[in-house]
């Protein structure tokens, strides 16, 4: 037993790396962000092409693709919460000690990638279709989990974090951008009604995106058992895994067994809620996230209908959006000079103002001439689709330090815990949110089908798109008064934690600290 434990010291030496090693650079950040070619591109790929070409060349209707995408939606929620769990208390077992609880399953998702080819084959029967594609969204949740993490294990400083961040949704943006240009580029040489194009384009990007989780793999690293907090088990296997070879000595069933282990799980997930930051973020990332699918799904019919333009002049404005993706390095200056709350701040202020611009855009169709018309309401898109990006690049800025927060009552980094009921409230409310946008356009009788719409049909699209964006942005607005996470709150977490693992007594930290720790908490500490 001994000797089994120095192995699997030796081993988890050799695979892991600290996150303390020192400062991150331009080559560290883009080692890691490069992993979201896959975690963003899968998104844009799928979305855009993938329910064209199975209602075109596999034979499905519209409804049977729809629901196939839906109900893999459910289940990537679930397989978020089943994934953050295990993810974080990968290092209680021999295969995370060994590999890493992060990096084992970023090294295993490559080869698994590489089955979504098979969704891009004409002919095939429709089960295969379905287990594939649930087969893929797992996957990717499976990836989002260690990967959405890996700020908070590579870096413990707040620019450094921030650094890494920002790079990702920089490469992130960018490669939205490209696949859309490629794929529209690859569909007019072969045709957009040939299978040929679409599946040159997609098994070529699917392999592309096992390429650079591998090199996503191969560049990144995480905390050390110690310092993540599992310091016992690294050293012994003690903990739930022990109790558990206990309760079996004792005769206990497997049932209670299991039933032990969803309890454990439970009251993982719940005391997530109970840190105030968490709950404040969570509100801004539902919102803000929720608005923009609303917004996406409802604008070009807006432009169609209510502007009385084409759906090409809808795309181009909604390709004008790529200029945001420069302006992803002001966003992480920003970031660490203004801190989140006053760039959250500034992002809403944007928005609501944004969202006027558009409005004012409507309401002068026919009454501005022509070309001054379309500048204005050029100028509107542009302004706005830049500090809409601003809202959303904040909330995973902000996402890697919510766990330094927990590690003040929790003592471990549970990071993917967070990020799997964070998907899986962002999966759930997705749905929902879907489902209240076909259910309000049909309340005021809008049919895409239609050339031509009625009155109450144009003004229920106006006020679903606008009205729905601009409450959420107020209630954000109203829930980030009370945010008090920033790099000096971070710095004050982190320094307490690192205290305390030193055996220093909660009880004895400094009382201004202990007020702005417990700003963030939301309940008492070291009392």
């Amino acid at each position: 037993m001994a000797e089994s434990q120095r192995r699997d010291g030796r081993r988890a030496k050799d695979q892991t790396r600290t996150s303390r090693h020192g400062p991150i650079t331009l080559r560290d950040a883009i080692g890691y962000g490069i992993g979201d070619v896959y975690g963003g591109g899968q998104l844009t790929l799928i979305g855009t092409y993938l329910v064209l070409f199975w209602t075109r060349f596999c034979g499905m209707s519209i409804s049977t693709a729809q629901s196939t995408v839906g109900l893999s939606a459910i289940i990537s929620g679930v397989a978020a919460m089943v994934f953050g769990i295990l993810d974080d208390n990968l290092y209680r077992f021999r295969v995370g000690r060994r590999f890493g609880r992060r990096r084992f399953f970023i090294m295993i998702v490559p080869p698994l990638i590489l089955v979504g080819v098979l969704l891009w084959i004409p002919g095939l029967p429709f089960i295969v279709y379905f287990l594939v594609y649930v087969l893929w969204v797992i996957v990717a949740q499976l990836f989002a989990s260690a990967y959405n993490t890996l700020p908070g294990e590579m870096a413990s400083g707040f620019d450094e974090r921030t650094k890494l961040s920002t790079v990702r949704l920089l490469i992130s943006g960018a490669c939205g951008t490209i696949i859309l240009i490629i794929g529209g580029a690859v569909l007019a040489a072969f045709g957009e009604h040939r299978p040929q194009g679409y599946m040159v384009f997609a098994i070529s990007l699917t392999v592309c995106f096992a390429l650079a989780v591998l090199v996503c793999w191969r560049s990144t690293w995480e905390m050390t058992p110690e310092e993540a907090g599992f310091g016992e088990w690294a050293r012994g296997g003690v903990g739930d895994a022990g109790q558990e070879r206990s309760q079996r000595t004792k005769g206990e069933s497997g049932a209670k067994i299991w039933a032990h282990r969803l309890a454990v799980i439970v009251r993982e997930y719940a005391s997530t809620l109970r840190i105030a930051v968490f709950r404040q973020h969570l509100a801004i990332y539902l919102l803000v996230l929720t608005a923009g699918d609303v917004f996406g799904q409802t604008f070009v019919f807006f432009v169609i209908y209510d502007w009385n333009k084409s759906a090409s002049f809808a795309s181009l404005l909604l390709s004008a959006g790529i200029i945001s993706v420069p302006l992803t390095p002001l966003f992480g200056v920003g970031m660490t000079r203004l801190g989140p709350r006053k760039l959250y701040e500034l992002s809403f202020a944007g928005s609501l103002f944004g969202a006027l611009w558009i409005f004012v855009a409507w309401r002068l169709v026919g009454v501005l001439a022509e070309p001054w018309w379309t500048v204005f309401a050029a100028a509107a898109a542009l302004f706005f689709f830049c500090v809409k990006s601003l809202a959303g690049y904040l909330p995973w800025a902000v996402f890697p330090f919510v766990a330094d927060v927990d590690e003040l009552v929790s003592g471990r980094y549970r990071a993917s815990t967070f990020s799997g009921i964070q998907a899986a409230f962002r999966q759930l409310v997705s749905g929902l949110g879907s489902i209240a946008v076909g259910a309000v356009l049909a309340f005021v009788g809008f049919d895409a089908s239609r050339t031509t719409q009625t009155p109450l049909a144009r003004n229920g699209l106006a006020a679903l798109m606008l009205g729905w964006y601009v409450l959420s942005i107020v209630v954000c607005w109203i829930v980030v008064r009370r945010f008090r996470l920033d790099k000096h709150s971070d710095s004050l977490a982190l320094a307490e934690v690192a205290r305390v693992r030193a055996g220093g007594d909660p009880r004895d930290v400094d009382p201004k600290v202990r007020s702005t720790l417990e700003s963030l908490l939301g309940q008492p500490y070291g009392r």
